[in-house]
């Protein structure tokens, strides 16, 4: 069965969002007896908490925001500024997707949710008192539920800080002493092993389904796999970061001794196994139009693959996804384009040779032949030339080359140093601009005045997310309804595969891995294992490993998965280093009345680096001032 978190109006105590879904009725301001005394009342208690989940989807903020402790900006219904998330969103942030300068924040945003625990501890320690009101299955599931919310709060801290204090009772800032109130941090160990602890009692006594915007089981399963896949990460790649002499790293507040990988990897493993024997599907109700069928997964509201979402009404609380992802005013009714995908994710996929054996650019008889040998995931991921969308055709054409006679070396990534590139040569211009009578940049190229919001930066769009039977008229800000899918059954069949290779299980990995390739359309669904060593991030990894880490950006590409990838891989100081972001050029050859694609660098000739102890983020510098038992402070800070 598929669950949805989606936003509503209920007012006992405090206020969250609207939407109709849950169709829970208010019924003033309620006290503990009234909320823990029922399962109705409960479920109303649990509303404030799901709603904080830390959960990055279309209105997160990478960066610190003013507004709230979680990076959201406009948290509540009457803030028109959502459409901001999408500049500072974690794949503009790690590269993944090129848009707005979005520097690399590895200080975080300063996520401290100890008031939202506290709300579940209250549930927690109180519950217990009112047992005698429900029968046994029922208890244990609603008390399963509330320890899967404390463990996404304490997973949304783990990741970011390694250790942290690990707070089971309700603490009163009135009648607490200084002394009792300052927790002290816990080993990065003891955090996770929290967690694991918590999502186990979830596992074994929720119950395998539930109402539309309640977790159960096999949710907390997937919590689980994510969870337990970077612990052990964590504790088998950190001792590559040569931080070892510093101080919490000795004390274990950051980092694990690498012997624990296992174990947290069984654990990945073990709730990959329990999901797998579920209700859930890998979506392919549009076959055999594979494309299609990979773009729709994030449309349709009744796909099985779905465990976990997050949804919006589009009137008191929507998103601008559709808004910023296609150009104005063909595709959207607002600015227009903010970002594309970057060239060197597009050629994870299966992507077609931009040169010939002598270097050459290729030729291609129309711009949207390059489609010819895409893989049909990358096809329901991004829009290229050619393809349509809201009765509107993209035409991505960056310029014109009146001959280009050499290799694709010659034109030194698009510089304007480049003798082929010279202006008698090269010609770039802005909408509706000619060149003996033929465009020279396409509706929706590369315009060039670059200032423009609305440009081609990357010579494609994305597609992913993206609805289609919205009207240009309302993709607009704040109007968008699409769901974010928080945990789906292709993540887990790529965590259970990470865990089951890391474990040794290579051949079973690999099951994981051919089922999400077939779906995909793949050229070659199930690649040989190929255990050759190579050490490219600072330590021995076989290609078979990496494969699998590269399945993740293809799959999983845009979902916001890739900074926390890089992070617990402790990688991220390696893969951004000083990294081009690069775009796919499309040029007319006049004389030959051809189109080629070439790699060029970004516009702007901009760079991501990220420091080495972004794989940490620091602790907030106003916790440590009231708490200074949350020292010593995270490697390098």
């Amino acid at each position: 069965m598929k669950i949805k978190l989606l936003i509503f109006t209920l007012i006992f105590g405090f206020a969250v969002s609207s939407c109709e879904e849950l169709e829970l009725k208010p019924k003033g301001i309620l006290g503990e007896p009234e909320l823990f005394g029922t399962a109705y009342g409960v479920q109303k208690y649990f509303v404030q908490s799901y709603m904080k989940l830390p959960i990055e989807d279309f209105i997160y903020y990478a960066i610190n925001s003013p507004s709230n402790n979680f990076g959201y900006k406009g948290y509540m219904p009457g803030n028109n500024n959502y459409w901001q998330a999408y500049k500072n969103s974690l794949a503009s942030m790690s590269g993944e997707i090129y848009g707005w300068n979005v520097d690399i924040k590895e200080e975080g945003v300063g996520y401290w949710p100890y008031d939202d625990i506290r709300i579940v501890n209250v549930f927690i320690n109180n519950f217990p008192n009112y047992k005698s009101k429900y029968d046994d299955a029922t208890y244990n599931s609603l008390m399963g539920e509330a320890r899967f919310l404390r463990a996404f709060f304490y997973q949304g801290m783990a990741k970011r800080y390694g250790g942290v204090p690990i707070v089971t009772e309700v603490q009163d800032p009135v009648t607490a002493t200084a002394e009792e109130l300052q927790v002290p941090r816990a080993t990065e160990y003891d955090t996770w092993k929290f967690i694991y602890e918590d999502l186990k009692f979830a596992m074994e006594n929720m119950k395998p389904t539930s109402v539309s915007g309640r977790a159960n089981k096999y949710v907390a399963a997937a919590l689980m796999s994510r969870s337990m896949l970077y612990a052990g990460r964590v504790a088998k790649y950190t001792q590559y970061l040569g931080f070892g002499a510093d101080a919490a790293v000795q004390g274990g507040f950051a980092g694990m001794d690498p012997s624990k990988a296992n174990e947290f990897f069984q654990y990945a493993y073990d709730a990959g196994l329990l999901i797998k024997s579920g209700p859930y599907a890998l979506y392919t109700k549009n076959y055999p139009d594979k494309a299609t069928n990979f773009a729709n997964l994030f449309l349709d509201k009744t796909s099985p693959e779905t465990m976990f979402s997050k949804g919006y009404d589009g009137l008191t609380f929507g998103h601008c996804y559709d808004a910023l992802m296609s150009p104005n005013p063909d595709f959207s009714s607002f600015v227009g384009a903010e970002g594309g995908p970057v060239l060197q994710h597009m050629q994870l996929y299966d992507f077609p040779a931009l040169t010939d054996e002598q270097g050459k650019p290729v030729r291609f008889a129309k711009r949207s032949d390059i489609k010819n040998e895409m893989e049909p995931r990358l096809l329901g991921t991004c829009y290229f030339d050619g393809d349509e969308l809201r009765g509107k055709t993209f035409d991505i054409q960056k310029g014109i080359y009146v001959k280009y006679t050499g290799t694709a070396a010659d034109a030194q990534n698009g510089s304007n140093a480049a003798p082929i590139n010279a202006t008698s040569n090269r010609k770039l211009g802005n909408k509706g601009d000619k060149y003996n009578g033929v465009l020279i940049t396409g509706n929706h190229g590369l315009h060039a005045n670059k200032g423009g919001e609305n440009n081609a930066f990357m010579g494609a769009f994305i597609r992913k997310y993206v609805d289609v039977n919205r009207p240009a008229a309302l993709a607009n800000v704040n109007k968008s309804t699409t769901s974010w899918i928080a945990f789906r059954l292709g993540e887990i069949y790529l965590n259970t595969a990470e865990a089951a290779y890391e474990l040794g299980k290579r051949t079973e990995a690999f099951d994981y891995v051919e089922a999400i390739r077939e779906r995909a359309g793949c050229k070659v669904t199930r690649p040989a294992i190929d255990q050759a060593t190579s050490s490219t991030y600072g330590y021995p990894i076989e290609a078979s490993l990496q494969f699998i880490r590269d399945e993740r950006g293809r799959e999983l590409y845009g979902e916001n998965h890739y900074w926390w990838d890089l992070k617990t891989w402790r990688t991220t100081d390696q893969v951004l280093n000083n990294r081009y972001l690069r775009a796919l050029a499309c040029y007319y050859v006049f004389d030959e009345g051809k189109y080629i694609y070439l790699d060029e660098i970004n516009r702007d000739n901009r760079t991501k680096t990220a420091a080495k102890r972004s794989a940490y983020e620091k602790i907030p510098q106003g916790e440590i001032n009231k708490n200074p038992k949350l020292l010593p402070q995270n490697p390098l800070y």
